[in-house]
């Protein structure tokens, strides 16, 4: 029994070996978009177990036995982290059997996304070969959604896909239409049952001897400050009820504010809450008619200007793909292209609490970074040569690339 015991833990120990960075890689001639704002032109990236050894122009022999990756003409950034979307539990969208990120019930945050996080999916190479090399996978449904986790685009399973466990609980805030009694009497109502199951919660982790109700216990990382909580919001009034509420019964909870197509109607109150902003869907229409029409094209560099954190995010699965040529509208609208870039790498890891290790190329940072032929937020250039999770080699292929290889192939064509 031991010797199958130790037999078992050397064959796990070679593989961890095998599939870990064996051999150091270093990165020369390239333009390195730190994801800090810092742009090094002619840079050297140099990268072992993992992790970053040295970024910065000095020319000299990192390691003897590295593989060189020459990167004249091209770009190197920080591996792209996408925030608040459903990638891995949906599958097909007209098809209701690949869904699974809702379940019944209006609060539900002992739901997690984590678990069910589908590494075979066949949007994540998708994601990938555009450099997205991260997503929160967020559960949807009524009031409390669930829990969400920090998940890789590649990965063997759930297991070894995710990068940060149960980083948040996802809150879609009761809003009403101005003027509309009856459904403001039915948000005052939800108000006051969250106002409810809020304080029961608390009292549950104060409770020692407490019988353990799976609901109540999901919410303790909001009261010691493990997880935080993603307010889904989009109007003005509903951003500054919902900060308000928790500020007053509940301080301690760290607050995101999630979608939020109406911040720009209340950017001095967000700044002085202290709270960030996830915006999503940059390629949609304003919230009512009488806005101008380019307004959620507008919103990221108002957030810029007012001094507010703020990620750019993608709420859906299969166009999630699209989330950095999103970030590149906006530069076109006010940030500058190392700002947007910065809101879909450090800021988006600075909100869900991973900047330690991931978001920027940073010397002690992981090595997770892509390199790409031309601007990364232009869908005429993002073109990937190479990416890198946790220094491991990352594959950009997909199958619509075989497809079209199959079929230039067959009919004699040239790509």
């Amino acid at each position: 029994m031991k010797i199958k015991l130790f037999c078992i833990a050397a064959a796990l120990l070679f593989f961890t070996k095998i599939y870990a960075q064996t051999i150091p890689t270093v990165v020369i001639n390239a333009t390195v978009h730190v994801g800090n704002g810092q742009v090094i032109e002619n840079g050297i990236v140099a990268f072992s177990n993992g992790k970053i050894d040295y970024v910065g122009t000095e020319n000299k022999t990192l390691y003897k036995n590295a593989t060189i990756i020459d990167g004249k003409g091209k770009h190197v950034y920080p591996g792209i982290i996408c925030l608040n979307n459903y990638v891995g539990l949906s599958e097909i969208e007209a098809v209701r059997a690949t869904h699974d990120f809702n379940e019944q019930g209006s609060i539900n945050p002992n739901v997690r996304s984590q678990i069910a996080y589908n590494t075979d999916s066949k949007i994540l190479p998708t994601l990938k070969v555009n450099g997205i090399m991260f997503v929160q996978s967020v559960p949807q449904g009524d009031m409390i959604s669930g829990t969400s986790s920090i998940m890789k685009t590649e990965g063997w399973n759930w297991e070894d896909a995710t990068i940060k466990q149960d980083d948040a609980i996802h809150l879609n805030w009761p809003e009403y239409t101005h003027g509309n009694e009856k459904q403001r009497e039915q948000v005052n109502e939800r108000v006051k049952q969250l106002n409810t199951f809020f304080s029961d919660a608390m009292q549950y982790q104060a409770n020692t001897n407490k019988v353990f109700n799976a609901r109540l216990d999901a919410m303790k990382g909001l009261f010691n400050q493990t997880k935080k909580l993603f307010i889904h919001v989009n109007t003005a009034k509903g951003i500054i009820n919902s900060v308000q509420f928790f500020k007053k019964n509940f301080p301690t909870i760290q607050l995101v504010l999630a979608e939020a197509s109406e911040a720009n109607l209340c950017l001095a109150f967000i700044k002085e809450s202290k709270v960030p902003v996830v915006l999503s869907n940059i390629h949609s229409l304003p919230s009512t008619a009488n806005k101008d029409v380019d307004q959620p094209f507008k919103t990221a560099a108002q957030l810029q200007k007012a001094g507010i954190v703020f990620a750019i995010s993608h709420k859906e699965s299969w166009q999630t793909r699209n989330l950095m040529f999103n970030a590149g509208t906006t530069v076109a609208y006010g940030l500058t292209k190392e700002e947007a870039l910065q809101a879909i790498t450090l800021n988006a890891a600075k909100i869900v609490g991973i900047d330690s290790t991931y978001g920027s190329i940073e010397q002690g940072k992981s090595a997770s970074l892509i390199i790409s032929n031309g601007d990364v937020l232009d869908m005429r250039t993002n073109v990937l040569t190479n990416a890198f999770i946790n220094g491991e080699a990352v594959t950009l292929t997909n199958e619509q690339n075989e497809l079209n290889s199959k079929y230039l192939k067959k009919y004699n064509l040239k790509d």
